[in-house]
């Protein structure tokens, strides 16, 4: 199935690459200064001019931007397997796998608990990262980037509307990368489709999607401790890292799920509909009464015409040197010309035509539907001492689950309240196994099944340049407990300088795989009844455009929980208090530019089970310009600089999918030097990079995670490329 998405996805966008496109009036558009010439070309007749403006990409918060074809040091980060900027992750040395983090962000928590692998869900799209779209001509998007040792990305797009009320758009992203190490096999798949419509009027508006992915990878268990010195001395006999031996030579991990979503809006009053009808009815009464008006003037003109040319006759007989009487009624007459049965009003006619408002009162029905299914699976063909005794020599863990959310919510928009929504959910959920176990004098249940009835409202409104946002949430009856409330306030003096502060207090229960979890291995099999976590967080942002922002946040947090020494769930006693501020700002003169990100973290305390490093820096100096005749190619190269201090990050249980805490060493304290050098040929940006160069001279002590060493010299390229029509 994977291969076919694949073939199609390729196989349209090879079909628009081999198109030369004509405009109406026969010139080659946007095309009309490429020397490339086709013998076949289609011919399409556009109905009028677009602009980028026109093609619009929005999330299901409606928050709208356009699809950009730039090329920027921000799409520099970006050109990632995640597609994202990973400033506070450290990724591990193959595409596809897991992150160690460097930061942590507690913004925007739900209040339902998840089923965990956390590890395994950086890839993982959630509700409100997926994306709909509107654009005015079929568009596609292609990005590639090669992996390591036999691997490879590509993430393809493909969107169109059928009519200026309906999108759908497809996309799949899929990835496979043996990797430098051994057994370090990553295989990954992502497949979305969205939809979304709305009437003539938008009374009714309607969004959803499907999305499927599955995340597999070979687990190694990183080196042994001899590779690990050999590694770390530089051994010239394992310069191929496939020669080091690994902990786990058989052992994978499967990570698989589906999502349904639909989100649909009834106007049950508009009054700018209601406006909108009165205008319309005005307008034909308008010209029913210019048509009647017109009629009788014409009739009216006839008639003064045969009189007139009744007198014209008995002149013509009276005198007839004066001619005849057609001539005489050809030079009288001027007919009048009625084309499609429309006639024009009358320069001295009125239309009622009422101003519109865009903040007039809407009063909404909405409905919001999600099921997502999930499955975690860890297998292995003979136990391993690491992970302790087992019940089974063979190992197939699985953990599922199922997840329904029905919401319902009223909506009110006016100029005074702006946008409220008093919401109402219906929640079900089944995470489970496939037995009850009994062991030693213990019963472990085989599923955490229940419902829960939420209560909510949301509130958005904009006074002036004042923007306010509030959203609480409660859970009111069920078996789980948990409520919410997030509130923001921003100020935007112009284009230039914008402020922010927000603030959150969260109530929620820890993952359910810290509170149930089976396994035949005979350590990992555990019941917990824990307490809720309590979080309590502040913080604020300033951005000033053209130099950088800067954004600082504090976090409090009760009965943090965590696995510990152990990979046991843990929960802490002591109140996790955790202070971040991350700073951007960049410089440029002429052609070069300085672009720096520094964050300074403080665990002010929690730190025995709480880890970040106390400084994180990204800084890089790169040339910027057009070259060759005409600017046919924009060009940025440059160096990046990347470093944070040393602490004792957490260590990776392939098990689990978990980062777990250790106490035994600390990582950090390397310099990572990357080289890049970015073009762009109209729409096609072409990326190539040289990793970690910093490699040999640096020394080898440069790690991901406890035995995962981070990446050698590595150069990689790819590109990303969007045709429209």
């Amino acid at each position: 199935m994977k291969k076919l998405l694949i073939v199609l996805i390729l196989g349209f966008c090879h079909y628009n690459i081999n198109a030369q496109f004509r405009g109406a009036d026969g010139s080659r558009g946007m095309y009309q200064s490429d020397s490339t010439s086709f013998k076949n070309e289609v011919k399409i007749k556009l109905d009028g001019e677009t602009k980028y403006t026109d093609y619009k990409v929005f999330t299901i918060s409606n928050d709208t931007t356009y699809i950009d074809t730039t090329l920027s040091l921000k799409k520099d980060v970006k050109f990632n397997y995640l597609r994202k900027d990973d400033f506070e992750l450290l990724p591990f040395h193959n595409m596809g796998q897991t992150y160690s983090k460097l930061g942590h962000s507690f913004e925007n928590s739900s209040i339902f608990p998840l089923i965990g692998m956390n590890a395994k869900q950086y890839n993982y799209y959630k509700i409100e990262d997926v994306k709909y779209y509107y654009v005015p001509t079929p568009t596609s998007e292609i990005m590639y980037r090669t992996g390591f040792e036999q691997g490879q990305i590509l993430d393809a797009l493909v969107t169109m509307n059928t009519s200026k009320k309906f999108n759908i758009s497809l996309s799949y992203k899929g990835l496979r990368s043996l990797g430098k190490y051994r057994y370090s096999l990553a295989s990954t798949g992502n497949f979305t489709t969205t939809f979304n419509y709305h009437n003539t009027n938008r009374t009714y508006e309607i969004k959803g999607h499907f999305t499927s992915f599955d995340f597999f990878n070979n687990e190694n268990g990183g080196l042994t401790e001899d590779s690990i010195n050999y590694f770390e001395t530089n051994d010239p006999n394992y310069t191929d890292r496939g020669r080091l031996d690994v902990n786990l030579t058989d052992a994978d991990n499967m990570f698989e799920g589906k999502r349904y979503f639909t989100e649909q809006t009834f106007s049950i009053y508009s009054k700018q509909n209601v406006i909108e009808r009165k205008k319309k009815k005005q307008i034909e009464a308008d010209k029913i009464k210019a048509k009647i008006s017109d009629s009788l003037a014409v009739k009216k003109q006839v008639d003064s015409i045969s009189k007139d040319s009744i007198i014209s006759k008995k002149i013509v007989k009276r005198n007839p040197a004066l001619g005849s009487a057609k001539k005489v009624k050809d030079s009288i007459i001027n007919p009048v010309i009625i084309k499609n049965d429309t006639i024009a009003p009358k320069k001295d006619s009125t239309l009622t035509i009422t101003k519109v408002s865009k903040k007039l009162l809407d009063f909404k029905l909405g409905h919001r539907f999600m099921y997502e299914t999930k499955h975690y699976r860890f297998n292995e063909s003979s136990d391993n001492e690491i992970f302790g005794d087992a019940f089974n020599s063979t190992i197939a863990d699985h953990t599922s689950y199922q997840h329904m959310n029905n919401e319902l919510f009223l909506q009110l928009n006016s100029p005074i309240t702006g946008v409220l929504r008093v919401k109402g959910g219906f929640l079900n959920y089944n995470y489970h196994f496939n037995s009850i176990l009994y062991y030693d004098s213990e019963t472990i249940f085989d599923k955490l099944k229940g419902n829960a009835l939420t209560v909510g409202a949301d509130w958005k409104v904009n006074y002036g340049k004042v923007k306010l946002d509030a959203d609480a949430q409660s859970i009111l009856s069920g078996d789980i407990t948990g409520h919410s409330l997030k509130a923001a306030a921003s100020f935007v003096l112009d284009s230039i300088f914008s402020f922010k502060g927000f603030a959150e207090i969260n109530s929620k229960s820890p993952d359910f795989n810290k509170l149930l979890y089976q396994s035949a291995y005979k350590n990992y099999n555990w019941q917990n009844n824990f307490k809720n976590e309590e979080l309590k967080s502040i913080g604020a942002q300033m951005i000033v455009n053209k130099w950088g922002n800067i954004k600082a946040t504090y976090s409090i947090i009760d009965n943090y929980t965590y696995f510990g020494e152990d990979s046991k769930p843990v929960q802490a006693t002591e109140t996790l208090k955790y202070f971040k501020v991350k700073a951007q700002q960049y410089f440029t003169f002429r052609n070069f530019t300085i672009d720096n990100t520094v964050q300074y973290q403080k665990v002010e305390s929690g730190d025995s089970f709480f880890r970040v490093p106390e400084l994180v820096t990204r800084n890089t100096i790169y040339y910027s310009n057009y070259l060759f005749k005409k600017k046919p190619l924009y060009l940025q190269t440059g160096v990046t600089f990347k470093y944070f201090t040393s602490f004792k990050a957490n260590a990776y249980n392939p098990l689990l999918s978990e980062f777990v805490l250790q106490n035994d060493a600390e990582f950090g304290n390397f310099p990572v030097l990357d080289f890049f050098a970015n073009a762009q040929i109209r729409r096609t940006r072409l990326y190539l990079k040289v990793e970690n160069f910093s490699a040999s001279f640096t020394g080898r002590n440069y790690y991901s995670a406890p035995n995962y060493p981070y990446r050698d010299l590595t150069v990689r390229f790819g590109l990303v490329w969007n045709f429209f029509i």
